[in-house]
């Protein structure tokens, strides 16, 4: 039988015998350098931090770094302060050894246990809106850092799904059919895969609205996790969450008629779970199976495509896959956008990530590879990622940052990632070029209601489209009347 001893050495030798995975471990750990600054500069900012404020890490940009990773370092250093009793005697010393491993190629960390507790006790609504709390699913739940552990797992053992190469399976192209004539209702929700009481009461507001289909843009937590009994599921700490927070909570009445997209998050373990029991590649039953096995779809209504894209499965580990991707320029999947040569101001487009930052500050490279890709900016897209429900004001500029160029665009912009997760107002969002956001604050409470969106198509007898609405709703609101509601054509 293996010791401690023995399984340290072994993933030393197996890091010190493979440059690229080592490398890669090395850019996921500096990146927690960053996001420990981040929320640093905030709490310095909110009048929270003691003591003398540290300098900054080699190659600090501010903004590159994420505050959701903000207590990691941290927590690998101090491994006591960690909850592990859900875990058996067994699988809590294999988690200690991977810390211990990691360990060595982590930088020292800069926050302390003062501060470390005045962030427990502070109840801070963060710029973006997230809610820096350590209750469940908020941005210090210590679920995110298991999920991080399982990403090491994925990276360590290089247990990606299909080996890491982007599935070459052909996406379906679906024909839209609704119960009207002429008419296609469709629910899309973000971030919606945390099997909390938020989702459940977003769902079943949802199946009011009598749609005929229902999308969400991804993310399953805390990491998407295949089962045990799938290829790589004996890997990961807490296996099961796709089925356990997507699958078994889906509506019944929807097979065939639900998708879903990859993520961040399901990214961690490899995109396995999504694959293997979201999209059933291993032959079991799923809401999901119009997937055909692939992470992209095109569904057709009149002369308009939706098109379901994958930003996440060629996006990068460095940044935990935070920044959004559909990969190499003649790579498989943007070979496929531009083989079903559509028109883009007839194009909806779908993805996790975001095509530009939540406040309009900067772009994202995903607008221009999606722009390269389709031949133009779409008609309309929608993306989940960050969680909050906010519609954009079209047309919008989105100017320069150091890295990726600015650009203007009529495309109807759209975020609504506030399906299940707590969130609060976003303080960054004031003054923004925004129509609309999420602002009902629950009773007693600094955070907001859940919520999602519907979009209404609805063609003329020749089949030329000849409406599009939407509607943003939440589940305080009444279920036939939309807090926001527009017009689209």
């Amino acid at each position: 039988m293996k010791t401690t001893k023995n399984h340290i050495e072994e993933l030393q030798n197996r890091l010190a015998a493979n440059h690229t995975l080592q490398s890669d471990i090395e850019y996921i750990l500096n990146y927690l350098a960053y996001c420990e600054y981040e929320l640093i500069l905030y709490m310095v900012k909110k009048n929270i931090w003691s003591g003398i404020i540290p300098p900054p890490p080699d190659d600090f940009v501010k903004g590159e770094g994420t505050v959701e990773l903000g207590l990691f370092s941290y927590w690998f250093h101090n491994v006591n302060l960690l909850d592990l009793s859900m875990f058996t005697p067994a699988q809590q010393e294999d988690i200690k050894r991977l810390i211990y491993v990691a360990n060595l190629f982590l930088g020292k960390t800069q926050f302390n246990s003062i501060n470390y507790n005045a962030l427990k006790t502070a109840d801070l609504i963060y710029e973006d809106g997230s809610v820096l709390s350590m209750e469940r699913y908020a941005t210090y739940d210590q679920g995110w850092f298991i999920a991080f552990l399982n990403l090491l797992q994925t990276v360590i053992n290089t247990a990606w799904y299909n080996n890491g190469t982007f599935p070459t399976v052909k996406p379906p192209v679906i024909p839209l059919v609704g119960k009207m004539p002429h008419m296609v209702k469709i629910a899309i929700i973000g971030d919606w895969g945390a099997g909390n009481p938020n989702a459940k009461a977003v769902m079943d507001l949802l199946i009011k609205q009598d749609v005929d289909y229902i999308i969400h843009v991804g993310d399953v937590y805390y990491g998407g996790t295949p089962l045990a009994t799938d290829p790589n599921g004996t890997l990961y700490y807490d296996p099961g969450e796709e089925v356990n927070n997507l699958i078994n909570l889906w509506p019944s009445g929807f097979n065939g008629k639900s998708f879903t997209l990859n993520s961040n998050h399901e990214m961690y373990s490899g995109a396995n779970g999504l694959f293997y029991n979201a999209y059933g590649v291993n032959g079991t039953s799923t809401p999901f199976s119009a997937h055909q096995g692939s992470s992209c779809f095109a569904l057709t209504f009149g002369d308009w495509t939706l098109l379901g894209l994958d930003s996440a499965f060629e996006s990068k580990v460095a940044d935990a896959f935070m920044t959004g991707s559909l990969g190499d320029a003649n790579g498989t999947q943007v070979n496929w956008i531009k083989s079903l040569k559509l028109n883009p101001n007839k194009t909806i487009v779908l993805t996790h990530h975001n095509g530009f930052a939540d406040d309009t500050t900067s772009g994202s490279p995903l607008w221009a590879e999606l722009r390269n890709a389709l031949g133009g900016d779409p008609f309309a897209w929608y993306w989940g990622h960050v969680h909050n429900g906010i519609v954009y004001k079209m047309p919008i500029t989105i100017p320069s940052s150091s890295k990726v160029p600015g650009f203007t665009t009529r495309t109807y912009a759209r975020c609504l990632g506030h399906a299940a997760l707590p969130y609060g107002v976003a303080s960054n969002l004031v003054g923004k070029p925004i129509d609309y956001k999420a602002d009902n604050v629950k009773p007693n409470s600094n955070e907001l209601y859940n919520g999602f969106a519907v979009i209404s198509l609805s063609t003329n007898s020749n089949g030329i489209m000849e409406n599009i609405s939407e509607g943003f709703y939440d589940v305080c609101g009444s279920p036939s009347q939309p807090r926001y509601y527009r017009r689209l054509l």
